[in-house]
Order: C-alpha cells, then sequence, then structure tokens
C-alpha cells in the first residue's frame, strides 16, 4: 500500500471498529486490518454483549454506567444513517444473588458511589418479582460428578442486587458491522482477508510505524493500534514487549449456550440477566424465549488456555453443555435440559486481574486495547472513545506515562482517569478473578 495513514489498527471486531471509528471522526485518515472477511467475525460474535454496572471498582463501574450511555443513544452515536438494522440495547435489569456478603457488600459500596442505581431486595422481593427462580444455596459451584452436586441445599439465597437499567445489545456483530459503516463514512478504510505478520519500527526500533500483511504488502502510518482481542498476547510479542507490563493477557477458551426457556415462563417479557455465583455463571433472555447461559468460571471448572488460537475447537461441547444446563436446571426448577447443543466457544483475552488495558506501551506509537476479559464488550464505544483521546493526546506530545490522561465522560461528565486501564498498574485485588471483573 502506498499510503500513509495517520493511524493503522489491527483488528475489526466491536473494538477495532469502534477505536476507527472515533479517529476517522477527529478527521484522522485511518487504516483497519482484519484476517476476516468481515467486520466482527472473531470473539465479537460470540459475545453475550450484556451491559452491567457491577464490578469491583469504582473506575470500571463508572466506565461500564457511561458505556450504557452510548447503547442508549447508538442509532445517533453513529452520526450517520447506516443500511438496514441498527443494534439496539434491550432493556431487561440484572439480579445479581446475593452468595458472598463481603462481594454483596463491596459492589452496594461500588455502585453507590459510581452513582449508578440499583436495589437492594430481600428474599421476599426477589421471589416476587422472579417466582420461577429458585433460592436455594448449594454453597458454591461444584462439577456435576461430584456427590457434593446432588446434595440437597444447605439454605437459601438472602436476596439480591438489582440493576434496572442493565440489559444486552441484541446483535453484538451487528453493532460491529454499524461501526464499521459509521467509519467508512468518515472516511476509513478497511482490509479483510489479511494477517498482521510483522510490526513495522524505525532502524533504531524505538518507535512503531506500520504493520506488514500476509499479502506481502506494507501499511505505514504514525500510529499501530493493537486491538487483536485474544490474539493481543501474540501481538505483544510481535513488537517486542513481552516483560514490560505489569499487566499481562492470554487467551481462554470459553463456551457459551443457548436453550429453550420453559414454556409457561415467558423469559424474554419476565426474565432478566442473572448473575449467580452459587451455581458458578450467569445467564439472560435471548429472544423467541430462549436463554443464553456464560460461565462465571469457577475455580472448580478449571481454565482451559490456548496455545493456538488457529486449532482450538470451536465447537460446543458436551461435558461443558451438561455441566451448564444441569447447573441451570437447579436455579429455574421447571427447566428441562435439551439434547440438542446450541451455543458458541470462542476465546476470552484475559488479563492478570480481569481488567482492560487501555493504553500506550513502551513501544512509541504502538497503543493496545486489550485484556477485555469477556466483560468489556459493554464498554466498547466508551473505550474507543478513550483510545482515541489518548492517541490523539501522546501523538501530540502528552507524556501519558507521568500525567495519565483525564477525559471528561461525553454523556455522565465523570473524569475518567485513564490510569484506571493502565499496563503498569497494580493489580487489582478485589478481582473476582473471573469474567465478573
Amino acid at each position: 500500500m502506498g499510503n500513509s495513514p495517520d493511524a493503522v489498527v489491527i483488528g475489526a471486531g466491536i473494538f477495532g471498529c469502534g477505536i476507527t471509528f472515533e479517529l476517522a471522526r477527529r478527521g484522522l485518515e485511518v487504516v483497519c486490518v482484519d484476517m476476516n472477511s468481515a467486520p466482527g467475525m472473531g470473539s465479537t460474535s460470540a459475545s453475550g454483549a450484556i451491559l452491567r454496572f457491577n464490578y469491583s471498582t469504582v473506575a470500571a463501574a463508572r466506565l461500564a454506567w457511561e458505556g450504557n450511555q452510548y447503547w442508549e443513544n447508538f442509532a445517533d452515536y453513529l452520526e450517520t444513517d447506516v443500511d438496514g438494522e441498527v443494534a439496539r440495547k434491550v432493556t431487561t435489569g440484572k439480579l445479581f444473588l446475593r452468595h458472598i456478603d463481603e462481594l454483596h457488600e463491596l459492589y452496594v459500596r461500588v455502585l453507590t458511589e459510581a452513582n449508578v442505581p440499583f436495589e437492594d431486595w430481600d428474599a421476599q422481593q426477589v421471589a416476587d418479582r422472579f417466582p420461577f427462580l429458585s433460592l436455594d444455596d448449594y454453597g458454591g459451584p461444584c462439577p456435576i460428578d461430584d456427590e457434593r452436586f446432588w446434595n440437597p441445599p444447605l439454605g437459601s439465597h438472602k436476596g439480591g442486587l438489582y440493576t434496572p437499567d442493565a440489559g444486552y445489545v441484541k446483535g453484538p456483530q451487528l453493532a460491529a458491522q454499524n461501526l464499521h459503516a459509521a467509519a467508512v463514512a468518515k472516511g476509513a478504510t478497511f482490509v479483510f482477508n489479511r494477517r498482521v505478520t510483522g510490526l513495522v519500527t524505525t532502524l533504531d526500533g524505538s518507535r512503531a510505524t506500520g504493520v506488514e500483511l500476509s499479502d506481502g504488502t506494507t501499511v505505514e502510518a504514525g500510529a499501530v493500534v493493537a486491538v487483536g482481542g485474544p490474539w493481543s498476547s501474540g501481538l505483544v510479542k510481535m513488537a517486542g514487549l513481552d516483560g514490560s507490563m505489569a499487566i499481562t493477557t492470554r487467551p481462554m477458551r470459553h463456551e457459551a449456550h443457548v436453550a429453550p426457556a420453559p414454556k409457561e415462563i415467558d423469559f424474554d417479557a419476565d426474565g432478566a440477566i442473572f448473575a449467580d455465583l452459587d451455581q458458578g455463571m450467569y445467564f439472560r433472555p435471548d429472544g423467541a424465549n430462549t436463554i443464553f447461559v456464560g460461565s462465571a468460571d469457577p475455580e472448580c471448572d478449571g481454565h482451559e488456555w490456548v496455545d493456538d488460537l488457529d486449532t482450538m475447537n470451536r465447537e460446543i461441547t458436551e461435558p461443558i453443555w451438561n455441566r451448564q444446563m444441569m447447573r441451570l436446571a437447579k436455579r429455574i426448577p421447571n427447566f428441562g435440559v435439551p439434547h440438542q447443543r446450541m451455543g458458541v466457544a470462542e476465546a476470552y483475552d484475559v488479563s492478570t486481574d480481569w481488567g482492560p488495558v487501555y493504553d500506550r506501551t513502551d513501544l512509541d506509537g504502538f497503543f493496545v486495547a486489550m485484556g477485555t476479559s469477556g466483560n468489556q464488550f459493554k464498554n466498547a464505544c466508551v473505550a474507543s472513545n478513550l483510545m482515541a483521546e489518548l492517541i490523539t493526546a501522546v501523538g501530540g506530545g502528552h507524556d501519558h506515562d507521568t500525567s495519565p490522561l483525564q477525559v471528561r465522560a461525553r454523556f455522565t461528565g465523570d473524569t475518567i482517569d485513564m490510569s484506571a486501564f493502565s499496563r503498569n498498574r497494580a493489580v487489582n485485588a478485589d478481582s473476582t478473578g473471573t469474567v465478573l471483573g
């Protein structure tokens, strides 16, 4: 390629398309490169796309609350009339069952400080609102071949935290396609079916100046932005930055499943998003009276770390399907375990503390949006704004490492301190060590 854009973005998932759009709407010339044939075809397409606000830090909760406003106003945010359907938020509310008192109290404090509306329900309020839900407490998740799985409940949940504004985005890949169209309308260029095979730097290796592609071409640019999802650790290694960050990432295989709700329950109308640490799962409505079921990654299940993403199994497996369906049957007693397996299998880009990194790097001109850990789809738009602010500020001479960038939130007006998402931040000691962050 003979052009030299202001930035080249690696990855055209929800984040890559979002960052490309935010840079283009600032008047920058941007090229976005992806190995797939269309936007949103990687891990974005397998996202549960949940919009929730309970996080272990105030900074993360504030970011999620700001991010929600983008989805509430998504069509306007795109600043263009895209062809076809526009992704939309489905507001369901979210119930986080009270399983661990300390975590419940942490979330109350965090949500209060972050000014996120919530209701602290007792068990009767939960039962009144969701009569189909069992509040049995089994003392935490375990494998279904563990005899404890079949023991009677130890007691009952005390209630839960309900956030009425929570929901999910219907069509995560569609959302990426919308952002792609909006970016193109702003003048951005997308190159598909090309892998990034190398990084171009200055002769002294001090600055990234472009990327080499699998077809033998090179894209030279003023900045390189790595937004590779589960491929992020490979891009960091390609840049020679192994060992340069306090927060690292690696890919982890993850399954999510879709099953029919009991016929006597209108789950689309009467359900919500449920987070259930007692059974190590979360679930939400998925349309057509089906239930989307994901794992909260309890320790007893282990983690399936991936060495080769190209050969990773992307089919639903019977053992994990059976485990999640049996757990769901404990929470919804009328649920009948289906025999036909449906769902998705992809990889998370898991960071050290399951929180994201939105930052520059020790290599000038090389930026990363990574470590999304299966919990950042909700923040794609707000984080894209942050990354665009960071890239333009650093490009203009701002020393982000010495003086972390402060960004005024577009909707809430909060000040977002980007040091909370630094590659060299202290590991979050309050993290759940799971997809919950």
